[in-house]
C-alpha cells in the first residue's frame, strides 16, 4: 500500500496516526488502510487526531465507516487528542455523543 498511516500497536490496541488533513482525496489515499483497520482483532482501535488540523465529511464518514464496521464485533473505538477544527466539527455533528474523546493512548 502507499501512503501508509503510521500505527502502533500496544496492549491489545491499535493506534492510528491521522495525517495533518484528513479530508476528500486525502482519505481517498487511505481507503485500503481503512478496510484493513476494519478487519482488526485488536480490542480497541484509537484514532490519532494529534497532528490532524482539518478534517471534512469525507474523513468523518471514514471515522463512521471503520466504527460501525468495528462495533459490530464488540471492538471499541476512541478518538485521541482531537482539538482545533476537526474538535469543533466532530461536537457540531455530535460524534463525541457517540465515539469517547481521550487526551492521551492511556486513558
Amino acid at each position: 500500500m502507499n501512503n501508509l498511516l503510521p500505527t502502533k500497536e500496544q496492549n491489545n490496541t491499535l493506534t492510528v496516526e491521522l495525517p495533518h488533513d484528513f479530508s476528500g482525496l486525502n482519505v481517498d489515499k487511505y481507503r485500503e488502510h481503512f478496510e484493513c483497520f476494519a478487519a482488526t482483532q485488536h480490542d480497541s482501535v484509537v484514532l490519532d487526531f494529534g497532528n490532524t488540523e482539518f478534517i471534512d465529511s469525507s474523513g468523518i464518514g471514514a471515522m463512521v465507516f471503520l466504527f460501525k464496521r468495528i462495533e459490530q464485533r464488540g471492538i471499541s473505538m476512541l478518538l485521541l487528542d482531537v482539538s482545533g477544527q476537526p474538535e469543533k466539527l466532530m461536537k457540531l455533528l455530535r460524534v463525541d455523543a457517540t465515539i469517547p474523546f481521550i487526551s492521551s493512548a492511556a486513558a
